[in-house]
């Protein structure tokens, strides 16, 4: 087993030569063969315990095990208690996620390159008999990726026999997990009644099942370079919006605009056809992006979920808030049309800078009476997207400035004033 790992992480995952990988290390067979192993080919390794304290004396007999094998064998060790009541999830689920939440902060906080799994193929298999099991299509049939981001799973090429006969060779001591022999979660099932009917009935299954996997691989990756190829050619990004002819997305199979609009968030692909078919300026929107039906095209764009739509100014001091509002206490003549010019006596603060609401209007200068900024947002044919980045200045009474475009004449200054808001330029 060490020589055919050691081929394969020559041949599959040379990238991590001379990089800081972090094992995630539970005290079972397979993390600890796969730690010895990376260890004894001099890969720079840390190990990484969780405990989640869910077998009381045993878990934490786990963890003091892991302990002492990296002390002995001078290997970084981190260990971190979890409490897996996470609202929405299962034990199971609320676990995996603390896991590698912890995981990733780790590889930040202390650079390493890579997260390393044990995972192997016996894992692969339940993964893809679950997935089978809930409907799926061909991506939730690919078993587990060996590579994830910054997480990478060399042992895939092995089943669980292999490495337990490597770890009784090489007399390496572990733990078990009682909890792994009990049936009540899905994939214990499947580990203990399922998998082993299957072995049972052919000898050959485990090894059918990986040339299989390969199989559906292959076919997946030709599935996602035309995919590829498609979007290149139908699909255009200017700035931050991607747009696509709503005349191509008509034509194409529900499967198929469903693996183009997945990655933006969107699994309703009823709402994308009739988009297509809807007037200008109806949006959808997932939990990462918008759509916008435009004339001809529907338009996507990120949804910036830092961004605040809502800044509020109290101190009288210059400060340059988002967007490039600069805001400055002093004595001003006015000079230019880009800057609102104030009386701060006569502003009821805090000055807030904020998006646009429906039934917003002001008493714009040089016109009479009042306008809704809808209005004015409509004459200037300003987009949904648009409107979203168009700032609106308010003190406590009503509007000031629509940034850029309209000044309200109620509290604007047009001699000397003594606060100053203006627009940096980059």
């Amino acid at each position: 087993m060490l020589d055919v790992l050691k081929n394969h992480l020559r041949d599959n995952f040379s990238f991590i030569n001379g990089k800081k990988l972090l094992i995630c290390v539970s005290g079972g067979v397979d993390s600890m063969v796969l730690l010895k192993i990376l260890k004894t080919l001099n890969y720079n390794v840390s190990a990484a315990h969780c405990n989640f304290k869910l077998r009381g004396i045993d878990s934490d007999a786990d963890c003091n095990f892991v302990k002492q094998y990296c002390k002995l064998n001078k290997i970084d060790f981190y260990t971190k208690e979890f409490d897996t009541n996470v609202p929405k999830y299962s034990v199971q689920m609320s676990a995996r996620k603390l896991r590698y939440e912890w995981f990733y902060h780790l590889l930040h906080v202390n650079d390493f390159d890579y997260i390393v799994t044990a995972h192997h193929l016996d894992d692969s298999l339940e993964t893809f008999l679950i997935n089978l099991s809930r409907s799926t299509g061909i991506d939730g049939l690919r078993g587990i990726k060996p590579i994830n981001d910054k997480v990478i799973r060399p042992l895939l090429i092995f089943n669980k026999s292999d490495i337990i006969q490597y770890a009784n060779s090489n007399k390496l001591e572990w733990r078990e997990d009682s909890s792994n022999k009990k049936n009540d979660y899905l994939r214990n099932k499947i580990r203990n009644t399922i998998i082993p009917e299957l072995k049972e009935l052919n000898a050959g299954f485990l090894n059918n099942f990986s040339k299989t996997l390969n199989f559906i691989n292959d076919d997946a990756c030709i599935i996602e370079d035309y995919l590829s190829n498609f979007k290149n050619s139908n699909f255009f990004t200017t700035n931050d919006i991607t747009s696509v002819d709503k005349i191509i997305i008509k034509d194409l199979s529900p499967s198929f605009v469903f693996k183009l609009f997945k990655e933006y968030g969107f699994k309703n692909i009823k709402e994308i056809f009739d988009l297509c078919y809807s007037i200008s300026g109806k949006m959808i929107k997932s939990d990462s992006h918008y759509i916008l039906s435009n004339r001809k095209s529907l338009l996507i764009r990120k949804i910036d979920h830092n961004y605040s739509t809502s800044y509020f100014y109290n101190n009288l001091e210059d400060h340059v808030l988002p967007n490039n509002i600069m805001i400055e206490e002093g004595n001003f003549k006015k000079s230019e049309n880009k800057s609102l010019y104030l009386d701060k006596k006569n502003i009821n603060f805090p000055i807030i800078i904020r998006t646009w609401k429906k039934g917003d209007y002001i008493y714009p200068t040089g016109m009479d009476g009042k306008k809704l900024i809808s209005k004015l947002y409509k004459d200037k044919k300003l987009s949904t997207f648009a409107k979203e980045n168009q700032f609106i200045i308010e003190d406590g009474d009503h509007i000031l400035w629509v940034v850029g475009m309209r000044f309200d004449k109620r509290k604007y200054k047009n001699i000397d004033s003594n606060l100053k808001i203006s627009i940096v330029e980059t």
